[in-house]
């Protein structure tokens, strides 16, 4: 995965580190590691075990979902004393999935965060979490752990095309799409090729995020909520290519999904 320790040194030089993130795209078991890591050297610094800090509360599913009870319990837990540091901190699984009573509980400790709470609110779905949670939150993604030399010369340079295709809306242009047709010679040059521009969303997510990246054209033709729904478009055309035999019918929906966007 792109290396969250790394986001948040960049977060920590510029004085940018907030009380509540919203973490795109990811299981907790997936960051579960290198998350404590973050928690424990820029909210908490201190090397001690993370889990067995009684000032972090995670919260987790539950059969599908997160009990009344659960929230109650959070709620309680953060208004509690800290007994190191004077630091709170919660992470929450999947809050695409919080009830409305959750959701206000948690809702309101966003709009008025105490100085020493801290809150991780995890999803495999941004576009699901209520944009009222989403606009409260610094945002960031955390991708596959894939970097850009693992791709080939020709699968970067056609993955940029393709970007630009997008981003300047000449995706109706069938010229184009035909011009594709015959450079993406078979499914596994358009998996590889898919993967790149995943990869290149999701570092203009984070470069956005972090507002340090002003010349790049995919952050500055997009907000934050489209450029996470066109990673969701990406991700789904990735999973379904090798389901789908006509090469030129999966490069179709993809371009048309991502003009949606």
């Amino acid at each position: 995965m792109n290396n969250l320790s790394k986001y948040f040194e960049q977060l920590a030089d510029n004085d940018k580190i907030s009380h509540s993130f919203l973490i795109g795209n990811v299981n907790f078991d997936d960051i579960k590691d290198e998350l404590f890591k973050v928690i424990n050297k820029y909210i908490f610094k201190t090397n001690n075990n993370i889990e067995n800090n009684p000032d972090l509360y995670i919260l987790r599913l539950e059969k599908g979902n997160i009990s009344k009870e659960r929230i109650k319990e959070l709620i309680m837990n953060i208004t509690t004393t800290s007994q190191f540091n004077d630091k709170k901190v919660y992470i929450i699984e999947a809050s695409e999935s919080l009830n409305d009573f959750a959701y206000n509980a948690i809702l309101k400790t966003l709009e008025e965060p105490s100085e020493n709470i801290y809150a991780f609110l995890l999803t495999t779905n941004i576009s699901a979490v209520k944009p009222t949670i989403v606009s409260r939150c610094q945002k960031l993604f955390v991708s596959s752990n894939i970097k850009e030399e693992e791709f080939s010369e020709d699968v970067i340079n056609l993955g940029n095309e393709v970007i630009d295709i997008i981003e300047n809306n000449n995706i109706d242009s069938l010229g184009l799409q035909n011009e594709l047709y015959g450079k993406i010679t078979d499914r596994n040059v358009l998996s590889d090729m898919l993967k790149y521009i995943m990869y290149e969303y999701y570092n203009s997510m984070n470069s956005l995020a972090l507002n340090n990246d002003i010349d790049n054209v995919i952050v500055n033709n997009n907000s934050i909520d489209k450029i996470a729904k066109k990673i969701l478009v990406i991700n789904d055309n990735i999973n379904n290519v090798n389901y789908n035999l006509n090469k030129n019918l999966s490069i179709d929906r993809f371009l048309i999904e991502m003009w949606r966007c």
